[in-house]
């Protein structure tokens, strides 16, 4: 059978691309498939090659360009896989709202071309807080959040990272199913360091709520003098600008490293010397691959309260230290808590470990094989997977 893959990829190292990278490398590591195509979108300097063994890749789109979708589409008419698998976000086709439309349209184009078609939404706009998100549009965010919500639901079947989005597509007809995000690599839990150090490892823009973790940092210092905070990831699409203009506000903060893009194979390291993990986002914009990291390589984490947070925790059965949304003092009082007692930091870390063992990357692709299978049904094709029993039930 022969598959094909629209994602970003390979990945600048955080957000849906780096999902796109580890899920692709997973279902060619099964060998369920002869032929595995992957229809990439990259800037034009980051094209490199594929590191994933047995695939091909094909550089067909690039973010920000408004013809995605018909060079997406002119692939697979050409290609004629046995199936597609679209791995797609908000922002994922640039920065514009057209480009984002125009290439969220590929899944209910390719399904119109006979091809099942599956689709992975790692956010669903319509339930977003716009506001908290710098949403572009205005008065009209909504309605186009709507739009974009409709318009990229459009597939055989539906695959969420989060389950009360699976729960709410599902009450309004959508055929999906729940799948975590989970582990990138088998659970390793990394002995802790004696240096102090958080990390703060996503892309960079407002909503994301470096700027009260900076705050609580440096009223932090006067209490752990050796306190480190290391952050990493690259700028948002929407806010290109968004690091270097905060870098220079908080250019005399001491005992700050700004790591930027870190490679894939250096990812594992930056766990290795943090202590804390820090998600003090103020918006949510779906589940975060980062806390499924903490929890793989055995790592503390503290996040904001927001209700996207307390629901993922329980969801994965993940325990996290709140605090309050948008509140330095409250982020200042958790990281305290977090710093000053190694036996909270292990007993977090290792109820986080255990429970990442049934989210590991051999389930994911069970359970996206079973995805698939679905589309292949619904289709009325002859073809069938083999799927491995899984202990994990997500849908």
């Amino acid at each position: 059978m022969h598959i094909a893959i629209v994602s970003p990829f390979p990945p600048t190292i955080t957000g849906i691309g780096q999902y796109g990278y580890h899920v692709t490398r997973a279902i060619s590591e099964s060998k369920t498939f002869s032929r595995v195509t992957i229809l990439a979108g990259a800037d034009r300097d980051r094209r490199i090659a594929s590191e994933v063994e047995s695939t091909e890749v094909d550089y067909c789109w690039q973010p920000g360009q408004l013809n995605a979708l018909p060079a997406i589409l002119s692939r697979v008419k050409r290609l004629r896989p046995d199936l597609v698998w679209f791995n797609l976000g908000a922002s994922a086709f640039g920065r514009s709202p057209l480009s984002n439309v125009l290439g969220m349209s590929a899944p209910f184009c390719a399904r119109r071309l006979g091809i099942p078609t599956i689709v992975t939404l790692h956010e669903v706009i319509a339930l977003a807080d716009l506001r908290a998100l710098n949403a572009p549009g205005g008065i009209f965010a909504p309605l186009g959040a709507r739009l974009l919500t409709k318009i990229a639901t459009q597939a055989d079947v539906v695959c969420l990272t989060m389950g009360h989005y699976a729960k709410w597509l599902a009450a309004r007809g959508v055929d999906c199913v729940h799948i975590p995000i989970g582990a990138y690599h088998p659970p390793q839990f990394l002995a802790e360091g004696a240096e102090q150090e958080i990390l703060f490892f996503t892309t960079l823009a407002p909503f994301k709520g470096l700027e009260v973790l900076l705050d609580a940092f440096t009223a932090l210092q006067t209490e752990f003098p050796h306190l480190r905070l290391t952050i990493a990831g690259t700028a948002h699409t929407r806010f290109p600008h968004y690091a270097d203009n905060l870098k220079q506000q908080f250019n005399g903060a001491q005992n700050v490293r700004w790591l930027g893009e870190v490679a894939e194979e250096n990812v594992m390291e930056l766990f290795r010397n943090a202590q804390i993990v820090a998600l003090p986002y103020t918006a949510s914009t779906g589940s975060s691959s980062v806390l499924y990291q903490a929890a793989t390589w055995g790592r503390a984490v503290i996040a904001s309260d927001l209700t996207e947070n307390k629901k993922l925790a329980r969801e994965s059965n993940l325990q996290i230290e709140f605090f309050q949304n948008g509140d330095a003092k409250s982020l200042q009082a958790a990281l305290r808590n977090l710093l000053a007692s190694p036996e909270r930091r292990q007993s977090q870390a290792r109820q986080n470990f255990n429970a990442i063992q049934k989210f590991g990357p051999a389930q994911t692709c069970a359970h996206y094989l079973e995805a698939f299978n679905r589309a292949l049904e619904k289709h009325k094709s002859p073809k069938r997977i083999q799927v491995a029993r899984q202990e994990a039930d997500f849908t």
